[in-house]
């Protein structure tokens, strides 16, 4: 077993006294009041007067009665008269608090620069590594190969997993991840975990062993080390308690789609339809280690989730790759907060049905009711007492004790809430990381922020313009058009709110209770970005060299349905055969119109509920519609003034048009602007 040494002769600081004596040709180092290393150390000693008294060069100069006497009486007298010993005494003094504050200075700009050092996880490499299973408080081992002398293993253990690294002249060949002693609830998903680990280490065409990042692999393996790090052999496996909520989420999810296929109407859509349905509707869909990311996560929301998926296999891998999902990443962290039960270890959070009877005061509800079930209580194993210390109390007396650890949720994107929402969460049970900030921020200044050095103007109001090209397909056209609109939010009383990034958790049923309401307010700040900014926000972090998007074409929304044909542009027909929403096109395609913007005025106000009014020339005159987002990012119509006898009859696919279908297009667009456009080009 070889490991890495520290270096064999440690940095120069100097010669020392002996050093200077015992060197044959050593040349006598020059003692000054002010050592040029000390200034410039930002943790050495500091100079100060009595250091500067106590220095040999003041030794040559006098006794250590003054900083200067001399032995000549006519000296001294000359220097008394000219007051030359208190100045110097002042002069030393200021030097003094002069190298007080810079070593000061400098000591805080180094910890600020080994601050911003430390965000970076170094490179893929045997030292790399070896740092971060330090770091991550693993054991680990290397183990040469008996074939090749350039091959080696490194082997890291902890207290329920094992990871081996092969390595090939400092190139990872192979990473082998299991869970020794682990059910095979957690088993069976080892190898899927390991092969995202080594396609975050693998060296891919293009790239660089001097340049290979560790980032993406460190962020994955430091959520298998903190489970790691939670558990205790024998008895207390945090891997299977986080793979036992997934497995009843599973069943959840499964049943879920059973019952949404026995409507004709969904099920004539497609399995993708009821899938997205189920996802953005029911308790959302668990996964495990899949889009690049190892351990459990639950999506709930995702970017066009009403417009059919590309034909084009080119266009659904990129798809696939860039367009946002909303997740839930469910881990294990310390037990800090006394109103949160610790985890339980246990597959059976739902019962074996599903589904329950309702009680007599459930019979409102009027939709099936989850038979949530309360696992037993996990308990600490016991400590082995022949290791344990004579001095302290036998630990068998005092009886079985809960586990320091609780269920961790991470909230991927953050989700933007109103302080009632926020209250709400906290009512369930949950408790969120988030510390009290400095002062309360509004929605809309957490989804659009305001410019750097501005501010609020007005105490409870704020407008935010807009001007951006927005790309459309004209009635009977092929190609794009580029339509300037210039878009004025106007906002009306507005709302506290804070940013939930994580919650500790003690029953899956909580995260599934909030779900309607992460959904309401990721859909509305999806909107507000899309129609308010002159580029989305990115998708996901995405390494730039495995960011591919299609060789043919840069994609780009719009609207490719026939004319007035809306019931294809909301209800696809289960063969596929009409034109999907999503088309690839380039901006050479994009033909640009030149006229006067269009422009749109949207008030927003948040209380009782989201409610959007839209205003924008239709016709001869200006339309005007109101819209309430609600929960599950339902888009309700208030009021609207575009659909009247004249385009309400049947369109060209058959199907009459109804009020409804104002907010449904909302939903399938998601942005204002092209919402609109496509009401004035084809229901004008």
């Amino acid at each position: 077993m070889s490991t890495p040494t520290p270096g064999k002769y440690p940095l120069s600081q100097g010669k020392t006294p002996s050093q200077a004596q015992h060197g044959a040709a050593a040349t006598p180092s020059v003692s000054t009041p002010f050592s040029i290393s000390a200034a410039f150390s930002p943790h050495g000693p500091r100079s100060s007067p009595q250091q500067f008294k106590k220095s040999p060069a003041t030794a040559t100069l006098g006794r250590s009665t003054g900083p200067v006497n001399y032995d000549s009486p006519s000296a001294a007298a000359a220097l008394g008269a000219l007051d030359i010993n208190s100045a110097l005494d002042m002069g030393l003094q200021s030097l003094g608090n002069l190298g007080r504050a810079s070593d000061d200075e400098r000591s805080r700009r180094l910890d600020d620069v080994i601050a911003i050092l430390n965000r970076s996880k170094g490179l893929v490499s045997e030292a790399g590594l070896e740092r971060l299973a330090k770091k991550l408080e693993l054991e680990f081992m290397w183990e040469n190969s008996m074939v090749s002398d350039d091959k080696k293993t490194l082997i890291v253990a902890g207290s329920a997993l094992e990871l081996l690294i092969e390595f090939s002249n400092n190139v990872v060949q192979s990473v082998a991840l299991s869970f020794p002693d682990s059910a095979e609830i957690v088993n069976k998903h080892a190898q899927a975990a390991g092969e995202i680990l080594f396609r975050d280490l693998q060296l891919r065409e293009g790239q660089s062993p001097l340049t290979k990042s560790l980032e993406k692999f460190a962020a994955n393996f430091e959520r298998l080390a903190i489970l790691d790090k939670r558990s205790k052999n024998p008895g207390l496996n945090m891997y299977e308690a986080v793979a036992g909520i997934y497995e009843s989420l599973c069943r959840l999810h499964a049943w879920e789609l059973q019952q949404v296929r026995q409507d004709p109407a969904a099920a004539a859509k497609g399995e993708e339809h009821l899938e997205s349905l189920v996802l953005c509707t029911r308790s959302g869909r668990p996964t495990m280690n899949t889009r690049g990311r190892v351990g459990m996560a639950l999506d709930y929301w995702k970017e066009k989730r009403l417009q059919p998926p590309p034909t084009d296999p080119a266009m659904a891998a990129w798809a696939a790759e860039n367009e946002q999902t909303w997740s839930i990443l469910i881990g294990c962290a310390p037990l800090r907060e006394i109103g949160v039960n610790p985890v339980r270890i246990s597959d059976k959070w739902i019962g074996p049905d599903v589904e329950k009877m309702p009680l007599p005061d459930e019979l409102h509800t009027g939709g099936p009711i989850i038979d949530w079930l309360e696992p037993e209580s996990t308990f600490d194993p016991m400590p082995d007492q022949t290791k344990a210390d004579p001095m302290l109390p036998d630990a068998s007396l005092l009886g079985p004790r809960l586990p320091d650890s609780v269920f961790h949720a991470t909230f991927d994107p953050p989700v933007h809430v109103p302080m009632a929402v926020w209250e709400h969460i906290q009512q369930l049970g949950c408790m969120m990381d988030e510390t009290p900030p400095k002062q309360l921020a509004t929605f809309d200044s957490l989804v659009l922020p305001y410019p750097p050095g501005k501010g609020p103007e007005a105490a409870n109001s704020r407008t935010v313009t807009c001007s951006k090209k927005t790309p459309y397909t004209p009635p009977g056209g092929t190609k794009l058009s580029l339509k300037r609109h210039t878009t004025t939010l106007t906002v009306n009383k507005q709302l506290p709110s804070r940013t939930l990034t994580a919650v500790t958790f003690s029953h899956p049923q909580q995260l599934i209770t909030i779900l309607p309401h992460l959904r309401q307010y990721a859909f509305l700040a999806k909107l507000l970005e899309n129609s308010l900014t002159e580029l989305s926000s990115p998708s996901r972090l995405v390494d730039p060299a495995d960011q591919k998007p299609p060789t043919t074409t840069t994609i780009t929304q719009t609207i490719t349905t026939n004319q007035d044909d809306y019931h294809n542009l909301v209800s696809p027909p289960r063969n596929g055969n009409n034109p999907p929403i999503a088309a690839a096109t380039t901006s050479e395609q994009a033909e640009e119109e030149e006229p006067e913007p269009l422009n749109i005025d949207l008030i927003l106000t948040m209380l009782p509920v989201p409610r959007l009014r839209a205003v924008f020339p239709f016709r001869d005159r200006t339309a005007n519609v109101t819209l309430q987002i609600q929960e599950n990012g339902h888009v309700h119509v208030e009021s609207q003034d575009v659909l009247d006898e004249r385009n309400m009859a049947a369109a060209p696919g058959g199907r009459q048009r109804k009020m409804e279908d104002v907010g449904a297009l909302l939903e399938t667009l998601e942005d204002v602007g092209k919402w609109a456009e496509f009401i004035r080009s084809r229901w004008a």
